[in-house]
């Protein structure tokens, strides 16, 4: 009887363990798992997803509604050497940038550009600049030029005109005030005062207003 019972004990307990037995299977403990290998290839490709891109980015900004000024409004940075805005393209709201701008749409909104605009869609807003050349487009509002503003022929700019330069062959409408020289095409016609240090008038050019060349 001590016998059989050893042995049923040896019995239970191979089958416990799994030893003796080739077709018993392993414990979870015992079973092999396996490691996945990350390859050199996607080490690298996961270096190049997360590797940060530069934005080359003008700064618009839209007024807010609780400010004039637009404090409250969403910025969108944008910086870049040249500055395109396509002739589908519609903007409300101011810009600031240090970029040259080319406009072929068009902007409801002040400008303040330390580089150089070419307008041949249109403005409706005051514009700073270092230089504004106005090619077959149309400006409503004041401009300030740190150097020369240009007005090709077929082109209209109503508002005050504030440069060390001005030369028009188009259509202006505002007082002109410059340190310089103004001169007018033979297609130039300005509605308004000028006050500069030198005037130069082709045949064919209109002037409604008074003149007063400085000393």
């Amino acid at each position: 009887m001590a016998r059989r019972n050893d042995s049923n004990f040896k019995k239970a307990v191979n089958e416990l363990f799994g030893s003796g037995d080739p077709d018993v299977s392993r414990t979870p403990v015992q079973q092999e798992t396996s490691v996945p290998v990350m390859q050199e290839e996607d080490i690298a490709l996961q270096t190049l997803e997360t590797e940060p891109v530069r934005d080359d980015r003008i700064h618009v900004y839209n007024p807010g509604e609780d400010g004039e000024n637009g404090e409250n409004a969403e910025n969108l940075f944008i910086r870049r050497d040249n500055a395109i805005i396509p002739e589908d393209m519609i903007i409300s709201g101011n810009i600031v940038t240090k970029s040259n701008m080319k406009i072929a749409g068009s902007i409801v909104g002040d400008i303040k550009c330390e580089g150089d605009i070419e307008l041949q869609g249109t403005i409706q807003g005051n514009v700073s600049a270092g230089n504004l050349s106005l090619q077959s487009g149309t400006l409503n509002g004041d401009v300030s030029a740190s150097e020369v503003i240009y007005i090709e022929a077929n082109s209209c700019l109503k508002g005050n005109l504030t440069a060390q330069n001005v030369r028009s062959n188009g259509r202006s409408e505002g007082q002109i005030q410059v340190s310089g020289l103004v001169e007018l095409c033979e297609n130039a016609v300005v509605q308004g005062d000028i006050t500069a240090g030198a005037l130069s008038v082709e045949t064919g050019a209109r002037i409604k207003g008074m003149v007063n060349i400085r000393e």
